[in-house]
């Protein structure tokens, strides 16, 4: 059996559980970009661990702070509490979800035991009250939706469950805070849900997308969704209903690399970024903002099965988090084009980084 061939059944078995995501060097500009994250926060899946790094502001490089075990296990996606103050990493296997405090140095502290969660939790969001927790229990079919105390960070189970189709992966909320939409892996398609002002998920249906759904992402305008698949190497662009949140499929589809694990839109909506875990790279495509349209655009290598990306909220800098290599790769953004270049050399991030997110 090729490598390829290897990562790709090892990514099948991976993405519902996860997903809950080398170059040469470059010499940064002449007038280095600003970032205005200060912190990044990443999670090792096998070590149960989160680790976090400081981002210098003018060249985006991280330096490693600290590491903390997550008293739970397989740790992989981290949410970040809107006011900055808490990180949330979801534990696979253990079924739970650790909570820290991020105090003004950026040093991590837990608060209390680990929080149950339901059924093999692979990924989680805030909602757009930004005081409700959601959870995607992949094994389950379902979402378990939890308040979040402001001021301790502590979670209180909502009642009730909300069904998704088989092997939900993500979960992504429009813009409006309206609408919620959540890829399911095995059904190849994708639930939607209006989203009332007690933060609970009312069922709107099911729109077919494709085979293997593994990110989805939203256009800032809220005109628009994003989803990748991991069967057929495609990003795929969605037209919402901005009434309704309906999702209408726009064609044709565009290639991307071998194996797309995650989607990152740039805060402007000019440009879409994927990462690719079997070939190891990101391609990037410009988006039409009134129809949009997919142009493929850019394709650089990264590191060994890069599966998380996040974007600076200035747009400047990217990080991509690498499985395989173990390592987090820093991009500058080029504003204009969306090229990426490589900013310095990847940083060690544990044994198997699985979920980076950036504290501004």
């Amino acid at each position: 059996m090729s490598a390829g061939k290897i990562v790709r059944s090892i990514l099948v078995s991976l993405v519902p559980m996860l997903f809950v995501g080398c170059g040469s060097y470059s010499n940064a500009p002449s007038t280095p970009p600003v970032t205005s994250a200060r912190l990044a926060l990443v999670s090792d899946f096998f070590a149960n661990s989160i680790s976090t790094f400081a981002i210098d502001p003018q060249t985006g490089q991280l330096t490693a702070k600290d590491t903390v075990p997550t008293g739970g296990r397989n740790s992989g996606v981290i949410a970040l509490a809107p006011s900055g103050h808490f990180a949330y990493v979801a534990n696979r296997d253990s079924n739970d979800i650790s909570i820290f405090s991020i105090d003004a140095n950026g040093s991590l502290a837990s608060v209390g035991s680990p929080v149950p969660a339901g059924n093999s939790p692979s990924f989680i969001a805030f909602g757009p009250a930004e005081n409700f927790l959601y959870v995607v229990n992949q094994d389950s079919d379902h979402i378990t939706g939890f308040s979040v105390s402001p001021n301790t960070g502590t979670l209180t189970p909502l009642t009730g469950e909300v069904p998704t189709d088989r092997a939900p992966v993500r979960l992504s909320f429009h813009p409006s805070g309206h609408f919620a939409y959540v890829p399911n892996f095995n059904d190849g398609d994708i639930t939607v849900y209006r989203v009332d002002s007690t933060g609970a998920l009312g069922l709107i249906g099911s729109t077919p997308v494709g085979l293997s759904l593994s990110a989805i992402a939203m256009h800032p305008s809220g005109k628009f969704a994003f989803v990748t698949s991991l069967a057929t190497n495609e990003l795929i662009a969605l037209s919402i209903d901005q009434a309704s949140g309906g999702l209408t499929k726009l064609t044709p589809s565009v290639p991307t690399g071998d194996g797309p694990t995650s989607i990152s839109v740039d805060p402007q909506g000019q440009f879409v970024h994927v990462t690719n875990a079997i070939e190891g790279t990101v391609t990037t495509y410009a988006v039409d903002g009134t129809t949009g349209a997919l142009t493929p655009r850019f394709r650089v290598p990264v590191g060994t099965i890069p599966v998380a990306m996040s974007l600076d909220s200035s747009g400047r800098f990217a990080y991509v988090a690498n499985q395989g290599s173990g390592n987090v790769t820093t991009f500058s953004v080029d504003s204009d084009t969306g090229a990426l270049t490589r900013a310095g050399v990847p940083v060690d991030a544990g044994t198997n980084p699985s979920w980076l997110t950036l504290v501004q």
